[in-house]
């Protein structure tokens, strides 16, 4: 069986499995819907994640598609995958977020690029507040303080038993933006360099002077699974929404634009050497 304590992952799971059997049965979803008389809404729902699929029907289509082989492990996921862990059910973000913290819980790797702002899982509990503290949206203290606790139950990910493997590109421009002030930037530098020394994380910085490049369209992640079959998925986070990127094509353009972003960023070392300089210079 998957072990996986992300319940997102677990949907994930049954997801690609429908999926993959159906293209490998060599089947469209509209003569799925036909042969086994699930409609064709509910089919693109679970392959999704939109929706977690009844027993009957998970059965159904994997008698459909030849795929007995995996029954078993599919119906023991299904009981978990319908529950959410207290991380999720916790959050009220928009669902994409909500969805996007599941998947976080249960990747193996991350692979992220900061233009604006360092991603979540690398914050201080102060340069998250000052960041939340000026999102405009108004937020009461009491939701700053839910959404904080969030934020930073999301970092433990790093220092687990097993922990998240973390490769995380940043632009330079983005260690010297004084979020919350100067104190909070050198303690979130120092926090940097700390992190940099774990042997699960590396961190490279893009030099200022290194421009153009292929990934100014701004900060996107890439999240590998412990799923067979399973290519990971890109996601691009907006004011409004989260948008996920799962296509063959979609999963290869940004691929291609995380490893020239690797080869243009100081190597890991020497981007620990200039996030030192730049934390000292600090006024």
């Amino acid at each position: 069986m998957l072990l996986a304590t992300s319940v997102a992952v677990l949907r994930r799971r049954v997801a690609v499995a429908l999926r993959g059997h159906r293209e490998n049965a060599g089947l469209t979803q509209r003569e799925a819907a036909h042969r086994t008389g699930i409609s064709a809404g509910r089919i693109n729902h679970f392959e999704t994640m939109r929706s977690v699929p009844p027993d009957a029907e998970l059965v159904a289509l994997l008698d459909l598609y030849g795929a007995t082989e995996d029954r078993d492990e599919l119906l023991a996921v299904l009981p978990p995958a319908r529950r959410r862990t207290a991380t999720e059910a916790a959050t009220t973000d928009p669902d994409q977020f909500n969805l996007y913290i599941g998947l976080e819980a249960g990747a193996t790797q991350i692979e992220s690029y900061d233009a604006l702002v360092l991603m979540g899982l690398v914050q201080t509990a102060e340069y998250a507040e000052a960041l939340l503290r000026g999102h405009g949206q108004g937020l009461s203290e009491t939701e700053i303080r839910r959404r904080l606790r969030l934020r930073l139950r999301r970092t433990e990910l790093l220092r687990a038993d097993s922990p998240t493997r973390l490769w995380l590109v940043i632009a330079q421009h983005v260690l010297e933006a004084p979020v919350g002030g100067a104190k909070v930037m050198r303690q979130q530098l120092a926090h940097l360099l700390e992190l940099a020394d774990l042997p699960n994380i590396e961190i490279q910085v893009i030099p200022r002077a290194v421009v153009p490049y292929a990934a100014l369209h701004g900060t996107f992640m890439i999240l590998s699974f412990p799923i067979p079959g399973d290519a990971g998925l890109v996601y691009v986070e907006t004011r409004v929404r989260g948008l996920f990127f799962e296509q063959p094509t979609e999963l290869q353009e940004y691929s291609q634009v995380m490893n020239h972003l690797r080869v243009l960023a100081r190597p890991p070392q020497e981007s620990s050497r200039l996030i030192d300089r730049i934390r000292k210079e600090i006024a």
